[in-house]
């Protein structure tokens, strides 16, 4: 016979066969349809104690072929807890599979179970009692027409939750496709398990042990349901690449006992990354290393309401190497010894982290370190940090998110120990104990969302318990430089934990300070002509002792800067600053308050010296009007003014909450070309008063609800005497009264001007004047009124008064301030 024949006739017989095999699968389908449905309800209702929802039930010959399936759609099995008709599981659909042929003889035993689209809620309540409790005492008395003897089970699509409430336990798994195979010997089931699964969370006492993990599970189990003993048998998972070697036992007769052992298989740094929640590994994904890594865990005791098992992890590098492929960086001749122990894994206070005799070298610069951290509940920390690093190599290693490039050198030799808890309060802060220093070469340091650049930074930063010294420190930030001598206080809480404060007292050198840059980019804009915005941290508490050679604000541009700053609560006080600026000198002192929701409130007292008159309109952009100029004013001024306002926080005025005391004396002064005085010619003797001069002017002024209050003087100029007396708002609205003497009447109409011609003490006719209306709309006018009823007088008793409640009021305020003042660094946590 050919072997084409032999061929042939194996192809029928197999064909047949198939067939014979299709059309009895369908057959018995056909014909048992309605007695395996009825059987499995019927022995489905005999054993299971809660109440089962389904939508609908079909039995076919092909979905799972050869096998025949009973299909139960949207399936809703209640949980047993008393009362509660919770989902313990709801499935989009539910396969049991038969042998056709078993069927056909009347035997009903399910081989097979496929789950579908479905979520699993496993529970236990506070008092021990469980949601799974569904299934009745087997009546062995009676005939099992549907029998179990499964070989497999399929899930797909299923979502398993399971919360413990009385060991506070909450898991979450998801797996898109797992099978396991099964087999029995009496009481002993061997399950094969294959599949992947999607770890959530996994939070034991609400503290997170693992959450967002890709697995694929592989795993040998022996179960005896007589002893209640599971075995773990040369299972393996892997996490996202990396392959861990599981085995073990469970027993759960009386007691519930475990002893589980992991493997790390072929590790690298990987292995130890994949067992970090998935956010915080994510970034350290591409890392490689070559060398000896390795990681085991044991986990070890008894698992009940009181206790939980023991739990040991050991972890190392021994001479690997660790690198990022795509930059040239690496870490060589990498060492580190880790090990953690928990005596009960469900309570964190009695776990201990330690790392011992990590060391390595970054592009040549040899680093080590050793942490000790116990109590994750209530850290305690010990660890120290000796080496010297590259920044550039160190940001090449590593991408800071906050850091766009870096260089120079850290050189460090630090050590920390205490809880950290105790750096929150100030009682327990001294416990501390930290100590050491840093060097700082030439760093340079761009930060991602601050404009300018930290540059040249040098010096020793010395640690002291809480605090750090600074000695020497220097450095540029934009166009502004530095030099530090002090303290920070409180700098290791500020580092570590957020809303904690940060005390710096210090002595501040600089050769420029460029205060319009410095304002820009604080605010966080970028372009040139954006407005910026003054803050001031709640965190930061400031003392400083200044000495500024110069300095830039818009046209303010003060030299020889020397004096005191405290800053605390959003609030900046100076007891006494001075400075050299537009001609003269400045001593002021006084408060800011930026801790009023964008509003900056500016209390202040200061002192002119010489100061010429023509700069101060310029640099203060002539107060933001064009009536009086920087062009019209020449002479020195000497005044001392109490002075209160509020500003936005683009440093804007509010005019209304101006107040102002102005006690001035101007001397050698000039009014040129100011086109007021030039319309009184027509009323005076005098040709020309476009230039009048002056040796000396007094006056005190007053400055409140948008009115400059002007109280009579007399300017002795070089062409008459004419006293002034008035009120001018910011509205630019004006009010003067001018006297001055009249020689002769050659330019007035008489009968126009009578009523506002009097003579004075000396026996000289003197003519009374007003300038009234706008700045760009005024007109002068003879006085009569103020003949009549002594204006100038009351104008006088007006700003007195004035004057006097700000003064009390400034007192009061002030009397405040000095209060807040006391112990500066003494703040409370």
């Amino acid at each position: 016979m050919s072997i084409k024949r032999v061929f042939r006739k194996t192809f029928l017989y197999l064909l047949l066969a198939a067939s014979v095999v299709v059309i009895s699968s369908v057959l018995v389908t056909f014909l048992y349809r309605d007695q395996l449905i009825d059987h499995f309800i019927r022995e489905f209702n005999k054993n299971i104690n809660t109440p089962v929802h389904v939508g609908k039930i079909n039995v076919s010959s092909l979905s799972n072929f050869p096998q025949i399936s009973l299909t139960f759609h949207d399936v809703n099995v209640e949980e047993s807890y008393k009362d509660s008709s919770y989902p313990l599981l709801a499935a989009e659909r539910i396969d049991f599979t038969f042998n056709p042929i078993a069927v056909f003889r009347g035997n009903y035993t399910i081989e097979e179970i496929h789950l579908t689209n479905a979520k699993c809620h496993l529970k236990m309540n506070k008092q021990g009692e469980i949601n799974y409790d569904i299934f009745k005492l087997p009546d062995t008395t009676q005939h099992q027409a549907v029998k179990l003897d499964l070989s497999k089970v399929r899930l797909k699509d299923v979502t398993f939750t399971y919360t413990n409430e009385l060991k506070d336990v909450i898991l979450e798994v998801f797996t898109k496709s797992t099978s396991a195979n099964l087999s029995a010997l009496g009481s002993t089931y061997d399950v094969e398990t294959t599949g992947d699964a999607f770890l959530h969370y996994l939070m034991v006492n609400k503290s997170m042990w693992a959450e967002d993990k890709d697995l694929f599970i592989n795993s040998k189990l022996s179960y005896n349901d007589g002893e209640k003993y599971l075995t773990i048998n040369s299972s393996t998972v892997n996490i996202r690449g990396s392959e861990f070697g599981v085995f073990g036992s469970y027993t759960f007769k009386g007691r519930q006992l475990i002893d589980l052992a992991v493997e790390g298989k072929n590790t690298d740094i990987q292995t130890l990354l994949s067992l970090l929640p998935k956010g915080s590994s994510e970034r350290f994904s591409k890392y490689q290393s070559k060398g000896n890594v390795y990681f085991d865990l044991l986990m070890k005791g008894e698992i009940s309401d009181k206790t939980s098992p023991t739990l040991d992890v050991n972890f190392g590098l021994i001479d690997s190497r660790l690198y990022h492929p795509d930059t040239d960086a690496q870490i060589s001749h990498a060492d580190l010894k880790g090990t953690f122990h928990a005596s009960e894994m469900s309570k964190l206070n009695t776990a201990t982290l330690q790392l011992e005799n990590v060391s390595g070298e970054l592009e040549g610069n040899k680093f080590k370190s050793n942490l000790y951290l116990k109590n994750f509940d209530a850290p305690f920390v010990k660890c120290d940090f000796a080496g010297r690093i590259d920044i550039n190599s160190l940001f090449k290693f590593y991408k800071a998110d906050n850091i766009r490039s870096g260089k120079g050198v850290l050189d460090a030799n630090i050590n920390f120990e205490g809880y950290l808890k105790d750096l929150k309060k100030k009682e327990t802060a001294q416990k501390i104990k930290t100590s050491g220093e840093i060097n700082l070469e030439h760093l340079y340091l761009a930060l991602r969302d601050f404009p300018l650049p930290l540059e040249d930074l040098q010096g020793n930063l010395l640690f002291n318990n809480n605090d750090l010294a600074l000695s020497d420190v220097s450095g540029s930030l934009g166009n502004s430089d530095f030099l530090l001598n002090g303290f920070f206080k409180n700098i290791i809480a500020y580092l570590l934990f957020d809303n904690e404060p940060v005390g710096i007292e210090s002595d501040l050198k600089s050769s420029f300070i460029d205060l319009d840059q410095l304002l820009l980019a604080n605010s966080g804009e970028k372009k040139a002509d954006s407005q910026y915005s003054f803050k001031i941290s709640p965190r930061l508490v400031l003392k400083f002792d200044c000495d500024i050679k110069n300095l830039k604000f818009r046209r303010f541009k003060p030299t020889d800067i020397r004096g005191d700053l405290k800053v605390k609560n959003q609030v900046a006080v100076s007891d006494q600053i001075k400075l050299n600026a537009m001609g003269g000198s400045i001593a002021l002192s006084g408060m800011v308050d930026a801790g009023r929701n964008k509003l900056v409130k500016v209390n202040t007292s200061f002192t002119l010296q010489n100061i010429n008159v023509d700069s101060i309109f310029y640099v203060f952009e002539n107060f933001n009007q064009d009536f009086l100029e920087d062009r019209h004013l020449k002479g020195k001024i000497f005044a001392n003014v109490d002075a209160e306002m509020t500003f936005n926080d683009n440093l804007s005025l509010y005019s209304e909450t101006l107040t102002s005391n102005i006690s001035t004396t101007i001397k050698g002064g000039e009014l040129n070309n100011f086109e007021p005085m030039q319309k009184l010619v027509r009323y005076l003797d005098e040709d020309k008063l476009d230039h009048l001069q002056f040796s000396e002017l007094k006056n005190d002024i007053h400055i409140e609800n948008r009115t400059i209050y002007l109280p009579e003087m007399e300017i002795s100029s070089n062409i008459t005497d004419i006293k002034i007396t008035g009120t001018h708002t910011f509205d630019q609205n004006i009010n003067y009264k001018v006297v001055a003497p009249l020689r002769s009447q050659r330019k007035i109409d008489k009968d126009e001007a009578f009523g506002a011609i009097e003579e004075d003490d000396s026996g000289r006719s003197m003519l009374f004047l007003k300038i009234i209306g706008t700045t760009s709309d005024y007109r002068v006018m003879y006085d009569k009124e103020s003949v009549k009823k002594k204006v100038v007088s009351d104008l006088k008793k007006e700003v007195k008064e004035l004057k006097d409640a700000f003064k009390n009021k400034g007192r009061d305020e002030q009397k405040t301030i000095e209060l807040e003042e006391d112990d500066y660094f003494d703040w409370d946590n």
